[in-house]
């Protein structure tokens, strides 16, 4: 609980003491107004004013007697049938536990009022408001930075690669490697490989970084000095020869190379279909490579790297994140503004869910209640209902008061009529 509402209770509570102490003031002072007009009415021999001060003292008392009766013993003496709330707690807090799920908590009390409520709709208009649509994207901005801030422990990161590693041992690698080069020789992807491989390599080789490697590689077909000077003058034109060459070769698929890569890796899928020994050789590297620390430290390095990029896009104010965030949240305020389907649909969740919440929990509510009542000290539960309740519980000593009074003037002036006095 807030600072904030704790001081707007305290307040709370000290003007319903202020205003109980006034109720009870003014009760009292009625009782002794008719103390008075009664010795008055007994002094001077005034039979009306002395019949309705005695009756409305009547009234009084028993009205006080009444309202005390609930709370406590009146002046402290165990009379029968008095502190009714405090001998009936369990009784009432069951009373009370019954009364909310029964009628707070039923389906059908839930479902009625949700049938008028189009929440779909409210959520539409308030994120039509653009300081809404802002208010809502930074809380998920901040709440994003927060989860991923949060994770970044180490207990987090072992158990991160622990579930992989324990993920990837139940993988058939072998399995896996057989769907997937099945998928990309149904269609020739595989020799897209090839095609860059040969491109990367012609690539390298006319490279300016790389003449000197290049250059020592060709001399080197010789080891004798007389042969590598020869073929020194001859360099260049071999390396653009050999670049030209890969580079026809990369884009004619009717080469031979091409069909002995088809082959190779035909005859590889095959043996990974039928080989056993091999499936359990790939199975066995999958495992080893899984069982050495460096996974480990991959999978924290590869988390750090997430969250760094995470955390330092949200911290700029043309953020990636942020921004496709706030347009997520545009786009939902559309389709609910406009979408009658899917506003439907949402009000049905939102239906359901809060049914099914209700029939789960009701039961831990109504013990909840229970409990509460039945842990509840005497004095704090009768100091409490007496604060909220005890105002208006004072309007009927006044009000016996006066009605007592004017019921005992009424006897009195009927007995004089009839006795003729």
């Amino acid at each position: 609980m807030t600072d904030m509402t704790t001081r707007a209770l305290q307040a709370e509570t000290t003007l319903r003491q202020g205003e109980l102490a006034k109720m009870k003031w003014i009760a009292a002072g009625l009782l002794c107004a008719a103390a008075v007009l009664y010795v008055l009415g007994k002094v001077f021999h005034l039979g009306y004013l002395a019949a309705f001060a005695e009756a409305a003292m009547i009234g009084a008392l028993a009205d006080w007697f009444a309202v005390v009766a609930l709370f406590r013993h009146p002046l402290g003496v165990p009379i029968p049938h008095t502190a009714i709330i405090t001998r009936n707690k369990r009784t009432i807090g069951n009373s009370l536990a019954d009364f909310v799920v029964g009628q707070f908590l039923s389906a059908d009390v839930i479902g009625q009022r949700l049938k008028r409520y189009d929440a779909a709709r409210h959520l539409s208009q308030w994120l039509a408001l653009p300081e809404n649509r802002t208010r809502i994207a930074s809380y998920l901005n901040h709440g994003f930075v927060y989860g991923v801030k949060a994770l970044d422990d180490r207990r987090i990161h072992d158990f991160i690669a622990q579930t992989a590693r324990s993920k990837l041992q139940d993988i058939d690698l072998s399995g896996f490697m057989v769907s997937g080069l099945e998928l990309v020789t149904r269609n020739h992807s595989h020799r897209k490989i090839l095609h860059g491989g040969l491109n990367r390599f012609a690539d390298y080789v006319e490279s300016p970084d790389n003449n000197e490697t290049i250059s020592a590689f060709i001399k080197g077909w010789s080891d004798n000095a007389f042969v590598q000077s020869m073929i020194e003058p001859f360099v260049p034109t071999i390396r653009a020869a050999v670049v030209n060459k890969l580079r026809a070769v990369s884009e004619d698929e009717a080469n031979g190379l091409y069909r002995e890569f088809d082959e190779q890796v035909q005859s590889y899928l095959l043996r990974l279909q039928q080989d056993p020994e091999l499936r359990d050789w790939v199975n066995s590297q999958k495992a080893a490579l899984l069982d050495r620390p460096e996974f480990g430290q991959q999978i924290e390095s590869l988390w750090n790297q997430l969250r760094d990029w995470v955390v330092l896009d949200l911290s700029h104010p043309d953020s990636l994140i942020a921004g496709k965030i706030e347009h997520l949240v545009g786009e939902l305020e559309q389709y609910l503004a406009t979408d009658d389907a899917l506003r439907s649909w949402i009000n049905d969740q939102i239906q359901v869910a809060l049914i099914q919440a209700a029939n789960a929990n009701k039961g831990v509510v109504g013990e909840l209640i229970r409990e509460e009542f039945a842990n509840w000290d005497d004095k704090y539960m009768v100091d409490k209902l007496e604060l909220y309740l005890g105002r208006d519980l004072q309007y009927i000593r006044i009000n016996g008061t006066l009605v007592g009074g004017l019921f005992g003037l009424l006897i009195y002036a009927v007995t004089q009529l009839v006795t003729g006095g």
